[in-house]
Parts: C-alpha cells; structure tokens; sequence
C-alpha cells in the first residue's frame, strides 16, 4: 500500500469510528489498547529472551531472531496504540514498563524451556491465528494491513519458539524434554478450563459482527478459535517436537 492509499484507508476508519455508538467505540478501542500494552511488554520479553540466548550459549541465529523479534513487537504496539487512538478518540501511547527481578536474574535451561513453551510456542501460534482470522473478517484496509503484519511475524515468533525449544531439548536431553512436556500439559489445561463469559449485549449477533467488521475476534468466537489451534496445530506440533 502507498502512502496515498495507506492515508485514505486511515481516513475511512477514523470516519467509520466516529460513526459507532460511544460505548462501542470505547470498547473497541479498550481491546486494542489491551493488545497495545501486552505488545509494548513483548519488547521487554524478546530483549530479555536474547540476554538469555548468550548466557546459555545458544546458536546465532536464535539470538538474531529474538532481537528482530522485539522490533517486530515495537511496530506492533505502534499499530495497536494507533487503533485504540482513532476509536477512543484519544492520543494513546507506552508509558514506562516496570522491570521485574527476572530481568536481572542468572537464566537456566529448564525456566527459559518452560516459558518458551509458554509464551512462544502457544501464545504467539494462538496470537497468530487470532490475528488471521480477524484479518478475514475485517472491513478496513487500514485494520486489516496491521493485522496482516501482525500474523506474519507473531507466526516467526512462534517459529523462534519452537526452534530454540527443540535446540534445548538437543542438548539439554530427557530433562528439558520432560519441562517442555510439562508445559504444553499446562498450557493445554489452562486453555480447556477457561471460563467463557456470556456476551452482555441484548443483541449479541449484531455485536459480534461489529467487532469482526473492526478486527476484533468476540470472546466465545475467540474460545473456539483457541481451542482449534489447541488441538490441531499446536498439539501435533508439540508431539513432534517431544518425540
């Protein structure tokens, strides 16, 4: 898209915006500022997962990815924050991120294992199908190319995930294959046992087609989705990473 066409697709959402109810609008905006916020916090994560990388001595393409990885994240967040802009009617943007003790701490094989599992291999393949399938669903150009980018890499991101998982278990043997089982145990359990809120509006249908219109997934859609990705791309993935 040239920067012409990219300005009036910007244009057409911030019209549309300003055509939604306030309280809809308002909470199309709260969801991408949501995204926005967990994006701007996976900078922190990917800087912290490369520091990681070379303490254990990891081979240099991961580190690479990890650090194009967190770029990724800080174009991301930049898209998300512009969205919750235009429908909040606001000018919406990072403030300081806290850093926690992990930052400072010395890594080991089995927690770096552990959360990549985690974070990687089933929140970025869950983020990345989200992510497609809202893209299918979205009317406006502009919503559907941040979206679009946003798939592609959290797709590599889940990759960097998988790869440094299996380079763990290469090395790491039996134990770091049995970490790894564990935590796709876990995250599977945590999927499954999640409560599906019942939609609050009178007339959920048309709601529901709203937020798809503007590039977001509804919550009970969104449940069915992860459970899919669960069983059929995320669990076959993982049994052939742990054989």
């Amino acid at each position: 898209m040239n920067g012409s066409l990219e300005a009036r697709a910007w244009d057409e959402l911030r019209r549309s915006a300003r055509e939604l109810r306030p309280a809809l609008a308002q909470r199309i905006g709260a969801e991408w500022a949501r995204d926005a916020q967990f994006e701007h916090a996976s900078i922190a994560s990917f800087g912290r997962f490369a520091l990681e990388l070379l303490a254990v001595a990891a081979p240099s393409d991961l580190i690479e990815s990890a650090h194009r990885a967190a770029i990724d994240e800080i174009e991301h967040a930049r898209l998300c924050f512009s969205l919750a802009s235009i429908y909040t009617g606001g000018s919406l943007g990072p403030g300081p991120l806290p850093l926690d003790a992990r930052a400072f701490t010395t890594p080991d094989l089995f927690a770096m294992t552990h959360g990549a599992v985690l974070e990687g291999c089933v929140n970025e393949t869950l983020a990345a199908f989200e992510a497609q399938t809202a893209q299918v669903h979205a009317q406006f150009a502009a919503v559907r190319g941040a979206l679009q980018a946003i798939e592609h890499q959290e797709s590599d991101h889940a990759s960097l995930a998988f790869r440094f998982v299996g380079w763990a278990i290469a090395i790491g043997g039996s134990k770091v294959r049995e970490v790894a089982r564990d935590a796709f145990a876990l995250a599977d359990r945590q999927i499954r046992d999640a409560p599906v809120p019942e939609p609050a509006e009178s007339n959920p249908d048309d709601a529901e087609r709203t937020l798809l219109c503007h590039g977001r997934v509804p919550v009970r859609r969104r449940a069915e989705l992860r459970l899919r990705v669960l069983s059929e791309v995320i669990g076959p993935a993982a049994q052939a990473l742990l054989a």
